[in-house]
C-alpha cells in the first residue's frame, strides 16, 4: 500500500473519529505532499513523501525549541502532538542493538 492512500485512509478515520488534530495534521501532509508534486511536476514515490513527513517533523521540532524558549508551552504541546501525529507514517528507526547486529552481518 502507498503511502499516500495510507495517509488518505487515515484522514477518512480520523473524519470518522472526528479527531481534530489528527485531521488537520494529516490534512497538512497531503497538502504539502500534493504542493510539491504540483511545483516540480512530479508524482512522489513513498521515499519522496517520507522525506516531505521528516521536514515537517524536524520543523515542529524546531518550532518545540522556540516556543519552550519564549515560555509558550502550549504551542510547544501543539507541536510536540503533531509530531505523534507525523511518526505514524515515518519508518521506525533501527535500535542499537539492531545496529550492532548488522554491522556484525556485514563483517
Amino acid at each position: 500500500m502507498s503511502l499516500l492512500i495510507r495517509l488518505q485512509d487515515e484522514m477518512k478515520n480520523a473524519m470518522r473519529a472526528k479527531e481534530k488534530l489528527a485531521l488537520g495534521v494529516i490534512r497538512m501532509a497531503i497538502s504539502a505532499i500534493r504542493k510539491i508534486e504540483i511545483d516540480d511536476k512530479i508524482v512522489l514515490d513513498d521515499a519522496g513523501i517520507i522525506g516531505v513527513l521528516t521536514k515537517m517533523v524536524k520543523q515542529r521540532k524546531e518550532s518545540i525549541k522556540m516556543f519552550t524558549d519564549g515560555g509558550r508551552d502550549e504551542l510547544a504541546a501543539q507541536e510536540a502532538a503533531e509530531i505523534v501525529v507525523l511518526e505514524k507514517f515515518l519508518p521506525q528507526p533501527l535500535t542499537a542493538s539492531e545496529i550492532a547486529d548488522l554491522i556484525a552481518q556485514a563483517i
